[in-house]
């Protein structure tokens, strides 16, 4: 087992921590948001399926603006 009082355990254990908080800063700041937002409304739509396109018969009520009386 791990000898919680050595210290090269606890330098080990601090810089893995310092590491994952940087990894996790650059991951979660605005910046980084917003590039995936843009990267994920920019990318290119990709429909695999074969099938028809299904339309849906929906009579829909003209507004009273569009009606004429």
């Amino acid at each position: 087992m791990l000898d919680i009082r050595n210290p090269m355990v606890w330098l080990l254990g601090a810089s893995i921590l310092a590491a994952l908080g940087l990894l996790a800063r650059g991951h979660f700041s605005p910046e980084a948001q917003a590039r995936r937002r843009r990267e994920k409304s920019n990318r290119p739509i990709i429909s695999r399926k074969r099938g028809p396109t299904v339309r849906l018969a929906v009579k829909a009520d003209k507004s009273k603006r569009d009606r004429k009386g």
